[in-house]
């Protein structure tokens, strides 16, 4: 698989060195549709990416990306947007952007938050003026954005309903989490308790998303339901890193039901009962709702992740592992949809969406955040 991970970090290079502002991490270099722009929430999830590799390799090449990422996230946290730390996006020349766009997205924060954390940790005791001067004051700007507005309306991470989102009350708990647990690494340099209390309301709040043994993935402005099944729902999973903690709450089952309605769906759609892809949610009107890479790779890393779980048990016993490790569907369907990815061409030029009857791509290519899911989902199999 090495030879994948070499061309997805060429790849995700050529996207993070397309302009002369290092650290500006471009979402493709699509203009039409417009992709050409800096979005918080997809930059935070590329530096998984750059983390994962500087930890195994040291490669001086991954600290600087890590570096640069850093000091551009600092500069956007200053500049005066529309609306402030809820600003999805910025333009490459790292100035605001103040076009028409669904804003505010309340993900964004919470995401960059949970990434400067786990900087501190690789960084951990060195670099101290870095972690002091930049990074730690980067986390608490996010940090009280969510905290005066973890109860206000947002974008959803499609940037078209505004209400209250699974996906972004889930990672929001999880910066929140991720502060609160490190306090002292963080200095003591916000209120505790008031991050307790925040947490255990948002905690609450987001539990209104359970239903029964599924999960509703957005709520309007009054509290009614917009949206049950969305694979927005499963990327929030990926995009926690399957925090234990979280998932005594918002168990991991629980999506099966989003997993197994969209796969139904989108076999019906293309007429194929053995496509293991999936797009958004149904009915999606955007290039009229076509196969989304990063929905189907995080669809696979679920299933991978279920795979796992159903294998790790207090009962060791022959007959007990027996029943609970066949060569189940959970990992035959992750890998199916590894191996459909990895097909689409060999230069990888994966695009948004595409149709899996003909091939044809939709929308922008390149699509940075493909790599980033593709990578993890990669780390998994391996």
């Amino acid at each position: 698989m090495s030879i994948y991970l070499n061309k997805i970090i060429e790849r995700v290079y050529e996207n993070t060195e397309s302009t002369t502002n290092p650290g500006i991490i471009i979402a493709s270099p699509s203009e039409d549709p417009p992709y050409k722009f800096h979005w918080i929430r997809d930059s935070a999830l590329v530096m998984r990416i750059f983390i994962d590799m500087y930890k195994q390799t040291k490669d001086p090449k991954y600290f600087q990306s890590i570096i640069n990422y850093i000091e551009n996230e600092s500069k956007i946290q200053d500049l005066n947007t529309i609306c402030g730390l809820g600003e999805p996006k910025i333009n490459v020349d790292c100035t605001p952007f103040n076009g028409s766009w669904g804003r505010p997205q309340n993900d964004g924060p919470a995401l960059r938050g949970i990434i400067m954390i786990q900087i501190i940790d690789l960084f951990k005791y060195r670099y101290s003026i870095l972690i002091n001067n930049i990074i730690i004051p980067i986390i608490i700007k996010d940090l009280e954005y969510i905290i005066n507005n973890y109860n206000k309306v947002s974008f959803d991470i499609w940037e078209e309903k505004k209400g209250w989102h699974f996906y972004t009350r889930l990672v929001q708990l999880k910066f929140l989490k991720d502060c609160i647990k490190n306090y002292e690494y963080l200095n003591k340099s916000f209120n505790l308790e008031e991050a307790k209390k925040v947490y255990l309301k948002l905690l609450e709040s987001t539990k209104h998303h359970l239903n029964g043994e599924s999960i509703i993935s957005s709520f309007d402005e009054d509290g009614k339901i917009i949206k049950y099944e969305d694979s927005a729902n499963i990327l929030a999973f990926s995009h926690i890193n399957y925090d234990e903690e979280l998932l005594q709450t918002f168990k991991l089952e629980y999506i099966k039901s989003t997993c197994n309605e969209l796969l139904k769906y989108f076999r019906d759609k293309y007429n194929d009962q053995d496509i293991n892809l999936i797009g958004r949610y149904k009915e999606d009107q955007y290039y009229n709702g076509q196969i989304w890479i990063i929905c189907s790779l995080a669809l696979a890393q679920v299933y991978m992740k279920l795979y796992i779980n159903r294998n790790i048990t207090k009962d060791r016993s022959p007959m007990h592992r027996a029943k609970s490790n066949p060569t189940n569907e959970y990992i035959i369907i992750a890998n199916e949809i590894l191996e459909r990815i990895l097909s689409l061409d060999s230069d990888f030029i994966l695009p948004e969406q595409f149709d899996p009857s003909t091939n044809k791509y939709y929308s922008a290519k390149k699509l940075t955040w493909n790599y980033s899911e593709l990578y993890l989902l990669i780390k998994m199999l391996n």
